[in-house]
């Protein structure tokens, strides 16, 4: 064993010491050669033998010089090396020669690779890169469980009082932070801008291991109250509106009409979520950080405002089931002594790994678009192997010369599959470049729900995706072709000269059975894309409950200083819904303190009856009388409250909360204990129709609406709030005169957002309206190329029955019978792949039942058009070329053979 190591390794110092010295010594062989022969040559002449006979003699003495060339080539050099060289000058040649084959080809692996190689790139930023803090596994979101509102809230916010008690005595996390969302009127040269930014604990970026590119972060004293006047900047907002002036450090800039100084700006790397559990968002883009700079009134008691995200680091080597259970020990505690004053206050604690926070429902949605992009790429392989498949018979001829000279078999199958590798590597590289753009198209389009999205970029994993995305192609479309021809037989192919070699039935019936595969996947794919539409369109036909046309809907924001009062408030508002009420084309005017569809918040308790053992959550909103008939929410029963009703303690609710309140009964006159701005008996004189709040897709919240008189304090105008405005023609006619009235009022109010109710319906589908798109985009690419598929195998196979179809017209066969049978071969392995694609789409369709909406995955009228789509696509796939076929002179064609 240890002879043949050794042989071994000296044969491999040969080739190496071959490799390396090149070409230089073969002429030194050859002389040494030469000098052999000779002298072999020289003692034949000596024993009496002519100068002819003795060379003769010698060569033969000698043996093969030839085969000693090549034995010592073998020795001395890497032949898989020169093979290879030689194998891929080939394949190049033979594309060369084949232009139209080529270009359809790449094109076709391009598109392909190019497409996935885009969605790679999101599914990388969004779910295989790991976020961008510091030992990201070890941060948890802490979230409270209420046990009595449970049902309705799984899990809420964290709020201050209690934040403050995990961080003193919870000793299984090294720290906790907690932040909110914040919004701030910047003021300075040009129209007042509302921003967005982040309010947290000073010990933020600490915790997330994330330090300023410029200046500092918080300091620990500026979480106290008066000493927080301070903001750190994002990157984004650095370099768009201060033009990345390094000189920004130490500046003032003025945000609700309070000066703040800039100490720091944040890495371009650094991305805050934006959604962290169900109540807590930060809005699309953040601008700015501030510290808490204390607490505000609400947050100093223990079941105060839960409206924080609270972020925890793990020690290590704690589990987190550790965590929870001293996590529960301290809710224990509070509940207990939040039972000395109020009762029906059972906390717990609920934590969840930071990472799955944050991708949360988008990793189903990222998987089965990368699955469905896949797929597409999986046709265009068995597209290519069907087209190399077509080329073997007339290149058999070829082949067989080959082996006849002494070529093997797997260098045969060598040779085809370098031709499919040297088409997997141009189509890869053509593949990169439409990936980097299809990248930039999903960034810009893909809709704000989606996480991370900022974080999305081709990067050195996604290039070696790509890499082993070409070499996979080009061995799936490669392999069998290559297989097939190194296969066939020789003497067959020599007696048929070349021109007139068939297709065998063994590659007759792979290419059926590749176009059963086509139809199969491009099938499920088509119904998965038919079940998104259907699910949109059953969405947009929801009633939201509010009026979507000739309605204007406008964010205001007022800056705090000016409005601090909330008796100027109210007269602003007041004093605007008057203006507006008297421009041109304005049918009815209103103020709200949250728009819907614009979220849940004011979620507080509420107690029915009043001190009764039953405690709910409702969504409070402040409203104007007028705002119900501005925005088109139907009334019910009772009335709206008035100006009349001024000082009385009355609320008007939502349908959903009357069932859920007083089932059965008539709610008008019921009272209920409410606790938001203190508790309060209220009296119901109204309810009003369901709105959707969050989505069109979640069920209606319990809403309770009051006036802006309602709770212990004199007046609840918020210092945000979103102004109806009804109009009787086309609601975008009235913008200009609209934002001139704000202005008129207020030039230093600034406005947020202002668009119709009918775009804020349309933005809250844009998630799905997307994944529709790109699932119809790739059901449309798969459709096309199994067609082309399908067109391919039957035009080929009549171009090779052409004297066979001669024949049969020749001796009296009926054009249609030629039709019938032609379609038949066509369209047996599509039905085939129909009744494969139908059962992979049930399957798939019960993975994607979170993304549907009133439809169920086995949709009778969906699966009944993808069929009737396929099956018309397959019949004109099949009918062109066979009535190509049945236009041909039979004599012709009998010539011609």
């Amino acid at each position: 064993m240890s002879t043949r190591r050794e042989s071994w390794l000296r044969g491999c110092a040969a080739r190496v010491r071959g490799f390396l010295s090149g070409r230089g010594h073969e002429g030194e062989f050859d002389d040494e050669v030469r000098e052999h022969l000779q002298l072999l040559a020289a003692r034949f002449v000596a024993q009496g033998m002519s100068e002819e006979e003795a060379a003769a003699a010698a060569r033969r003495q000698f043996g093969n010089t030839t085969l000693l060339q090549e034995d010592r080539r073998d020795l001395q050099t890497f032949l898989s090396l020169e093979e290879l060289w030689h194998d891929l000058r080939y394949g190049f040649r033979m594309l060369g020669k084949n232009p139209g084959f080529t270009a359809v080809a790449v094109l076709t692996l391009a598109l392909g690779i190019g497409a996935n190689t885009a969605v790679f790139s999101v599914v990388n930023g969004v779910l295989l890169r790991p976020l961008a803090y510091h030992e990201p596994n070890q941060l948890y979101l802490i979230q409270v469980v209420w046990a009595q509102m449970s049902k309705f809230y799984p899990m809420i916010p964290a709020n201050f009082s209690g934040y403050q008690i995990w961080r003193k005595q919870c000793h299984s996390f090294e720290d906790i932070a907690i932040a909110e969302g914040a919004s701030a009127d910047l003021t300075g040269p040009g129209e007042p801008v509302e921003i967005h930014g982040v309010w947290g604990s000073a010990n933020l970026f600490a915790l997330l291991g994330v330090a300023p590119a410029l200046g500092r972060d918080f300091l620990p004293m500026e979480d106290e109250s008066g000493r927080g006047r301070v903001v750190v900047l994002t990157n984004r907002f650095w370099r768009g509106y201060f033009h990345s002036d390094p000189t920004v450090i130490g500046r003032a800039i003025t945000l609700d009409g309070v000066p703040f100084t800039v100490v720091g700006v944040l890495p371009a790397s650094f991305h805050f979520p934006t959604q962290l559990g169900q109540l807590t968002s930060f809005g699309r883009e953040i601008d700015f950080f501030k510290p808490l700079n204390g607490p505000r009134d609400e947050d100093r008691d223990l079941v105060g405002e839960f409206d924080f995200a609270a972020l925890g680091r793990l020690r290590a080597g704690v589990k987190p089931d550790q965590a929870l259970a001293e996590l529960n020990v301290i809710q224990a505690q509070i509940s207990r002594e939040v039972a000395k004053t109020d009762s029906g206050v059972d906390l717990k604690a609920a934590i969840i790994p930071l990472e799955s926070e944050v991708v949360g429902a988008a990793r189903r949605g990222l998987i089965l678009l990368l699955a469905a992009v896949g797929v597409v790429l999986l046709i265009g392989c068995v597209n290519l192997a069907n087209m190399m498949l077509s080329r073997i018979p007339a290149r058999m001829r070829e082949a067989a010369i080959r082996m006849a000279l002494g070529a093997t078999r797997w260098q045969l199958f060598r040779r085809m599959l370098t031709e499919s590798l040297l088409l997997g590597v141009v189509g890869g590289a053509l593949g990169v470049w439409l990936g980097s753009l299809g990248v930039v198209w999903l960034v810009q389009t893909a809709p704000p729900g989606l996480p991370r999205l900022e974080e999305v970029h081709m990067d050195s994993r996604v290039l070696w995706f790509a890499v082993a995305l070409s070499l996979l192609t080009s061995i799936l479309s490669g392999i069998l072709p290559a297989w097939h021809a190194s296969k066939g037989d020789v003497q067959e192919a020599l007696k048929t000269g070349g021109a007139g070699a068939g297709e065998s039935k063994g590659s007759r019936r792979l290419r059926e059975a590749f176009i059963g595969i086509e139809v199969g996947m491009c099938t499920a794919l088509l119904i998965v894309a038919g079940l998104l539409t259907s699910s949109l369109f059953h969405l947009l036909r929801v009633n939201p409950g509010f009026a979507t046309e000739k309605v204007l809907a406008v964010d205001v924001d007022l800056p705090p200083q000016r409005y601090s009062e909330p008796a100027a408030r109210l007269h602003f508002y007041n004093a605007l819904l008057e203006r507006l009420r008297g421009l041109p084309g304005v049918h009815a005017s209103g103020w709200v303190s949250r728009l819907p569809l614009e979220g849940e918040t004011s979620v507080t308790g509420l107690d029915v009856p009043p001190g009764g053992p039953f405690h709910f959550p409702a969504n409070f909103r402040v409203a104007s009388p007028d705002y119900f008939a501005a925005v088109g929410v139907r009334l019910l029963h009772g009335r709206i409250f008035s100006e009349s009703d001024r000082g009385r303690k009355v609320v008007v609710v939502s349908e959903s909360a009357a069932q859920r309140f007083w089932p059965g009964q008539h709610p008008i006159g019921r009272t209920c204990l409410t606790f938001w701005g203190g508790k309060e008996e209220d009296e119901v004189i109204g309810v009003v129709g369901d709105v959707r709040t969050v989505k069109l897709d979640a069920a209606p919240v319990m809403m309770v609406y009051v006036p802006d008189w309602f709770g212990e304090k004199n007046l609840r105008a918020p210092q945000s709030a979103g102004i109806v405005v009804s109009t009787y023609g086309d609601e975008r006619s009235v913008e200009a005169s609209v934002r001139e009235a704000i202005h008129t009022e207020d030039l230093e109010v600034p406005i947020v957002a202002m668009r119709s109710m009918s775009e804020m319906v349309s933005d809250s589908v844009a998630p799905r309206r997307f994944q529709m798109l790109l699932a119809l985009l790739f059901a449309g690419s798969a459709l096309f190329l199994a067609s082309l598929g399908i067109y391919g195998v039957i035009a080929y196979s009549v171009e090779q029955r052409r004297r066979e179809l001669s024949i049969r017209s020749a001796l009296g066969a009926q054009v249609t019978n030629l039709h019938l049978m032609i379609l038949r071969q066509g369209l047996t392995p599509v039905a085939a792949g129909l009744v494969t694609g139908l059962g992979i789409s049930l399957v798939i369709g019960r993975l994607m039942e979170s993304l549907l909406f009133n439809v169920k995955a086995a949709d009778p009228m969906t699966i009944g058009a993808v069929v009737f789509v396929v099956t018309i696509v397959a019949l004109l796939a099949c009918f062109i070329p066979s009535r190509r076929a049945s236009r041909v002179d039979p004599m012709a064609a009998l010539r011609y053979e």
